[in-house]
């Protein structure tokens, strides 16, 4: 093969090449999503703790009147449920702690062993989140009510001198893909999250 030759082999390798790693950079984005900040603002889920929704990890505590054998500590597991005797396994990630005090309730009237039960349902403990990326210390760290993303990195250890301040990138339990936030205000974080603080490009 000539010189010629060569150097146009070497051209349309090079293209193939760039335009292989245009699609790889394209598929790492394909899957996340430009999310309202406000939406998750520290503000927006201070107005709706009453409404918090159970989620994995979360320490509940079963009180049902009359029932010592039942009453007890439960953790919610990776499938969202608790095992709960004598009614089995229960779904009730995504309720509150009101409709799963009442669907607890209708699952032992069911059974027949109990005509009226009153149950009642707290949180003991909430479940973890996970901080990943340009963080000083990421892993598991354990929810307080109230936290902010703030607070989330500072526990972290804070940004390494890389990280990127002005975005972020959170998966909430369930979801396939993460949300994109600006950092235009304090975003809320919550048990199960999982939030990537993402490398600064120039």
């Amino acid at each position: 093969m000539n010189r010629f030759g060569r150097q146009l082999q070497c051209a349309i390798a090079f293209v193939i090449a760039g335009v292989s790693l245009t699609a790889c950079a394209s598929d790492q984005f394909s899957a996340v999503k430009a999310n309202d900040a406000a939406a998750r603002s520290l503000a927006a889920q201070t107005t709706s703790t009453t409404e918090y929704r159970l989620t994995t990890g979360d320490r509940i505590r079963v009180n049902v009147f009359g029932a010592t054998t039942v009453s007890g500590e439960y953790t919610v597991d990776n499938a969202g449920a608790i095992s709960l005797s004598p009614v089995g396994q229960l779904q009730i990630k995504d309720l509150t702690t009101a409709d799963a005090a009442m669907l607890i309730g209708e699952r032992l009237k069911e059974s027949d062993l109990y005509r009226a039960p009153r149950v009642t349902v707290d949180v003991v403990s909430f479940g973890p989140f996970y901080i990943l990326g340009e963080v000083n210390k990421p892993g598991e760290i354990s929810y307080r009510p109230g936290m902010s993303l703030f607070a989330a990195v500072a526990s972290a250890g804070g940004y390494t001198y890389r990280a990127n301040t002005r975005n972020v990138y959170i998966r909430k339990p369930g979801e396939p893909v993460e949300s994109e936030y600006d950092l235009q205000s304090d975003i809320a974080v919550l048990p199960g999250d999982v939030i990537r603080v993402p490398e600064l490009r120039f």
